[in-house]
């Protein structure tokens, strides 16, 4: 993993919790005002949501120091060429690849997917059993992502027997409340769509103050709850690149 990676990887992780873009009623720049607002280090956006495509060449500029994933990605161009006839805002991921430092699929990566991309991009995909799981890993991914709101087979992937191999990022259902169970189970990131970030909001009355007060809570809940189960992970801004390595309870640096 080279540096700049490197660095975005430590940014994702010392987030603890992600905001996920996803197809809602909410107006897209007032969503991206509050990301400013609340100073985030990591979003995802993914290609759920209807405006991506014409999005995404502005989406640098509007987060310049934010690290930006991509979401819902499929890792076949045959296939995705295909599905824009439905859902013209697909894209490949080398069309993706220019605008975005990572990706995240709730589908698996074949191995040379993340052999292509492993040195350039954060890859973030799915795994359904423990074996696509080390699979994925050994091939170059930077964390697995789990789907919730069942935590078994996170608990299966950090189970004494695994010897914690495999960081995991959760999704699906994770709100404050459920961070607890969700970073008891072994993840050391989970993220929340904004449709269960701001349910029951209006959005003809949302605001980005509103947005960015509910975006902090759910980061400071994370990393405050993440820092009582994984002390290691609780204060790392000080710390060196080599020394927040070692502060982490799972890393692979297959690359």
């Amino acid at each position: 993993m080279s540096n700049s990676l490197f660095r975005a990887y430590r940014r994702l992780v010392e987030q603890a919790w992600i905001p996920i873009f996803v197809d809602d009623a909410f107006d897209t720049e007032i969503l991206l005002e509050g990301c400013r607002l609340a100073k985030l280090d990591v979003i995802e956006y993914t290609l759920r949501r209807r405006d991506a495509k014409q999005i995404l060449p502005t989406l640098r500029a509007s987060l310049p120091d934010t690290v930006i994933l991509m979401g819902s990605t499929i890792d076949s161009e045959e296939i995705v060429q295909d599905l824009k006839t439905r859902f013209p805002q697909l894209m490949t991921l080398s069309e993706l690849a220019p605008y975005v430092d990572g990706f995240v699929s709730m589908l698996p990566y074949s191995d040379e997917t993340l052999q292509t991309y492993r040195s350039t991009h954060l890859c973030i995909p799915t795994a359904e059993t423990g074996g696509e799981a080390l699979r994925q890993i050994r091939s170059g991914a930077s964390v697995i992502k789990v789907l919730g709101p069942d935590l078994s087979l996170s608990k299966r992937l950090h189970a004494l027997p695994t010897f914690n191999y495999c960081p995991t990022y959760v999704t699906g259902g994770i709100t404050v409340e459920r961070m607890e169970e969700a970073f008891a189970a072994g993840n050391i990131l989970c993220a929340t769509g904004f449709d269960v970030l701001l349910k029951g909001v209006d959005p003809s009355a949302l605001t980005p103050e509103l947005v960015a007060q509910k975006l902090r809570l759910f980061v400071d809940t994370a990393i405050q709850v993440r820092g009582r189960i994984c002390p290691g992970l609780k204060d790392t801004a000080g710390l060196s690149d080599e020394e927040f390595r070692a502060a982490l309870p799972n890393y692979c640096p297959i690359r």
